[in-house]
């Protein structure tokens, strides 16, 4: 599944909006995970790993998005937005959010180039088109 923050995906046009999808993770870096007595143990982390679990709370919730498009039959998510926000001293939310989509491929943009009818051996700019996607006729021309 293609994921992008544009409004489009590269080579692909959208057939159809499925919906919003959005999904947050917590993440502490103080609270451990044991117990000793009742009480929970503090620790202060180093920035290092404050960036990895800032990190891994980001793809936690790009994973929840992704489950969530696909639930919805969705081969693409465009407009991805994430967000880090702390809610309180050590706490933090990491929050994604994005359109579920579904796309189409578009036809090749370039068209290729090959050799000149005339000339078998001399390379040339002319472009070779085996099928005209789009035809535009101005009203000028005539």
């Amino acid at each position: 599944m293609k994921i992008t923050t544009t409004e489009t995906v590269a080579g692909r046009m959208v057939e159809e909006t499925l919906g919003v999808v959005r999904a947050s993770v917590l993440w502490s870096r103080r609270i451990m995970k044991f117990n000793h007595g009742g009480l929970r143990g503090l620790s202060y982390t180093t920035m290092e790993e404050m960036a990895e679990g800032l990190q891994q709370a980001k793809e936690g919730a790009e994973a929840k998005i992704l489950t969530q498009a696909k639930v919805l039959g969705a081969d693409a998510i465009i407009s991805l937005k994430l967000e880090i926000m702390e809610l309180s001293d050590g706490l933090f939310q990491a929050v994604a959010t994005g359109t579920a989509v579904k796309t189409a491929s578009l036809p090749q943009a370039m068209p290729a180039f090959g050799n000149a009818a005339n000339d078998d051996d001399a390379f040339s700019a002319i472009p070779v088109f085996d099928k005209p996607a789009i035809r535009l006729v101005s009203s000028l021309m005539h």
